[in-house]
């Protein structure tokens, strides 16, 4: 578990250097994916890789050039198809025999749609792995909520309404239901979420 964890350091360091915002987005993406995972009844083996993914899921836009990874505008066709490599990259990088295969499978299938329009695999449904389906949520959440150099953030309610729209299309719709009603309840705290410990384990 000590060589699991100065892994998941190095790399959250390499994928800092390379992109500061890439490491912040590795935080919430984690917290969020936890706190979606709370909330279902997971085995403690899926809480695990569903930690270590969510910390790891965009580790392959290390391999995307710079100036794809930070063009101010919509990507060429060209470009986007560089960047749908990054979930493909971000498995290749990563030992099964380390993190173990769930972990991996979780990095690379990321981008699935519950529809079974997504990449890399066009997986549909509940053949997505279960851990990918939780990191999809969070992940869409704080893209949609935080500015980056090709778009503007959206409200918390206009990136919620999203997810809510893009149930059972884009996201497995349980799932996006939990996160929906959980970041809709006033009695949840953004504030109280983000001083949640951030360990790696």
């Amino acid at each position: 578990m000590e060589v699991i964890k100065k892994v998941l350091q190095t790399l959250n360091k390499l994928s800092f250097l390379k992109d500061k915002c890439l490491r912040n987005h590795h935080r919430n993406v984690y917290q969020y994916s936890l706190t979606i995972a709370s909330l279902v009844d997971l085995p403690k083996r899926s809480h695990k890789t569903i930690q270590q993914a969510a910390l790891l899921h965009d580790i392959g836009k290390i391999g995307i050039p710079n100036r794809i990874l930070f063009k101010p505008a919509n990507l060429t066709y060209a470009e986007w198809q560089i960047m749908m490599l990054h979930p493909v990259t971000g498995a290749e990088l990563l030992s099964a025999d380390l993190f173990g295969n769930d972990v991996v499978e979780a990095v690379r299938h990321h981008h699935e749609r519950w529809d079974g329009t997504g990449y890399p695999d066009r997986l549909a449904g509940e053949n997505i792995p279960l851990p990918a389906r939780v990191i999809a949520v969070a992940d869409a959440y704080d893209a949609m909520t935080v500015n980056r150099p090709y778009k503007k953030m959206l409200t918390k309610r206009q990136a919620l309404e999203e997810i809510a729209r893009c149930a059972g299309t884009q996201f497995d719709p349980e799932l996006a239901g939990i996160f929906v009603s959980l970041m809709m309840d006033p009695k949840y705290s953004e504030d109280q979420y983000g001083k949640q410990s951030f360990t790696i384990g």
